[in-house]
């Protein structure tokens, strides 16, 4: 093949969003350097909508609903991880390089695998996000990438080179103040994909180290036709398991310890939060938020707290009270041991 001719940084650019979406598959190599020998992914997940799922870190996912692996341990001179991918427009196939799928995603679903579990998770193929493991070589860059200081400004002119046989460009991307060292993009000339990204000050380095270009893909790659289970599944499995383990910590503590539940005389502090001229007030109780307490002058009005539960509610003495305790609960002893204390004050 021939070395492209010269392109400017804008052109290169444009190579980079728009170029041509042909099929691709071959195998990703990813060596993390000094700054990424530990990645941290938060994320948070509003009630009813599925969680994120981060391709290159398929396999470690941890399966509770919100959350995904901190840490990952510190390399030690360790082998760059490999990963057997198929593209084809938005579908995706990933596999470890034994053949396990890790990855497959289709126009709506996706199959996310768990460790060495072979039943894969099924969620809304919109989740997945194309991060960790050099996942990110997968896809043409975003333009919304290469806005701000961040990684977007060329430290000098386009260069060209050949890499795995196939004519591509070179280019050095400034850090942000805020960072040491640039990044190092290969860019193939013909579809505009990254075919590596190193950063040569940390050592790191993303690149494809087996590539086709082009080749029909069968469609099969990219559908799961085994058995799957769904998050809300999954969130099941594992309430099931934690609330087990709970019961078992809980009858050791029954048979070497003491006798459940616990009856305690606790002495609580209160912290006031609103109070009125004419004696009402919302109070918590407990230095550890144990709970809410509130009065009002005894009223037939609707009594709307903002809490989002009342356990108990009653009048005595000219007041209404409210009471909502933060997980354990009263006994009807200490509840009546509560309204006493309330009553002489």
């Amino acid at each position: 093949m021939t070395t492209p001719g010269a392109i400017s940084w804008v052109g290169l650019l444009t190579l980079m969003v728009d170029g041509p979406d042909l099929p691709v598959r071959g195998v990703i190599s990813s060596r993390e350097g000094a700054d990424e020998s530990q990645h941290y992914l938060s994320y948070s997940v509003f009630e009813g909508e599925p969680a994120p799922v981060f391709a290159g870190f398929a396999s470690a996912v941890d399966a509770e609903a919100g959350a995904v692996p901190a840490e990952e341990p510190e390399p030690v001179e360790e082998e760059p991880v490999l990963t057997r991918a198929w593209r084809s427009g938005r579908r995706v196939r990933l596999e470890r390089p034994d053949g396990r799928p890790s990855l497959i995603v289709d126009y709506e679903r996706c199959w996310q695998f768990r460790g060495d579990d072979p039943v894969p998770v099924e969620s809304p193929s919109r989740v997945v996000t194309y991060q960790g493991n050099g996942t990110q070589l997968l896809h043409r860059r975003d333009s919304n990438a290469f806005t701000g200081d961040d990684f977007t400004r060329p430290t000098g002119p386009v260069g060209t080179t050949t890499f795995l046989g196939r004519p591509a460009y070179t280019v050095e991307l400034a850090p942000p103040a805020h960072k040491p060292f640039p990044i190092q993009l290969v860019v193939d000339s013909e579809t505009g994909l990254v075919l590596q990204q190193r950063n040569d000050g940390f050592g790191s380095v993303d690149e494809w180290v087996e590539l086709v270009v082009g080749e029909q893909l069968d469609e099969s790659l990219f559908r799961w036709q085994g058995p799957s289970r769904s998050e809300a599944d999954e969130r099941a499995e594992h309430e099931r398991e934690w609330q087990a383990d709970l019961a078992a910590r809980a009858d050791w503590f029954h048979a070497f310890v003491a006798a459940l539940p616990l009856r305690l005389e606790l002495e609580l502090g209160v912290h006031v939060h609103v109070h009125e001229p004419d004696g009402s007030f919302q109070a918590s109780i407990g230095e550890g938020g144990l709970g809410m307490l509130a009065r009002r002058p005894s009223s037939a009005a609707d009594w709307q707290l903002g809490w989002a539960q009342v356990q108990h509610r009653w009048s005595a003495d000219g007041w209404d009270w409210a009471l909502s305790m933060h997980g354990d609960q009263l006994t009807e002893a200490g509840l009546a041991a509560l309204k006493r204390a309330l009553a002489s004050a």
